[in-house]
């Protein structure tokens, strides 16, 4: 009977962390759909246009030319497609982007230091991305590189455990998506690749490069 309550205490314990952090994305939810009908900032009209174009079959840059890549562009028609051409269907997309942001951010900060410091770290971002100071209601191409940049750090130190190297590629790939949402984001790029290079040092005699061809997956994935 008391291992059973104690299982119990245990998972109940196990729980609390997942539920605190249910309830910061649920409280961001519920901010951002009071904002869904905020008008279109400067840049997230340009971005709707471009996706607008890209779902009526125009290539990015055919009609429209500028220095951005077009990894935005394509977020945007795909959340444009989903929720609709409007206002309300871009804020819709920013949310889920938000709050998977917010998740992966818990995660990270569980695997790397502890539970508490990943609730501190979620609920913080939770807050400042909401920030009008930076802009946080509008669906800005910088919520779309921490998203696949946080995917990469998280498959990246999973792969460094493993050691599997289709887990290095996928990693790779986020962190080229990343690049390709904005041209900051290549250093998300190179941080990744690092640390690889770090961890294999640490973990090898400086002079043992041997198997340093096992890297290059992650580098096509970039290509």
């Amino acid at each position: 009977m008391d291992k059973l309550e104690d299982e119990r205490i245990g998972l109940a314990a196990k729980a609390i962390p997942w539920l605190i952090v249910a309830l910061i994305i649920l409280l961001v939810i519920v901010v951002r759909v009071r904002l869904s009908d905020v008008p279109l900032e400067r840049d997230e009209d340009e971005y709707a246009y471009m996706g607008q174009l890209i779902l009526h079959g125009v290539p990015p840059y055919n009609d429209v030319y500028n220095m951005k890549l077009p990894g935005t562009y394509i977020m945007y028609a795909l959340m444009m497609s989903q929720f609709g051409q409007s206002i309300r269907g871009i804020h819709f997309g920013l949310i889920i982007v938000n709050s998977a942001t917010i998740l992966l951010i818990f995660l990270l900060g569980k695997k790397i230091i502890s539970e508490t410091a990943a609730l501190t770290a979620s609920a913080t971002y939770a807050i400042l991305s909401l920030d009008s100071s930076v802009a946080g209601f509008a669906a800005h191409a910088t919520h779309f590189v921490v998203l696949p940049a946080l995917g990469g750090v998280l498959l990246l130190l999973g792969a460094l455990r493993t050691k599997k190297l289709h887990a290095y590629w996928w990693s790779g790939t986020l962190f080229g998506l990343a690049f390709i949402m904005k041209q900051p984001g290549l250093f998300f790029f190179l941080f990744g690749f690092s640390y690889i290079i770090y961890a294999y040092v640490s973990e090898r005699p400086a002079y043992s490069f041997k198997n340093f061809y096992r890297l290059f997956p992650y580098l096509r994935s970039e290509g």
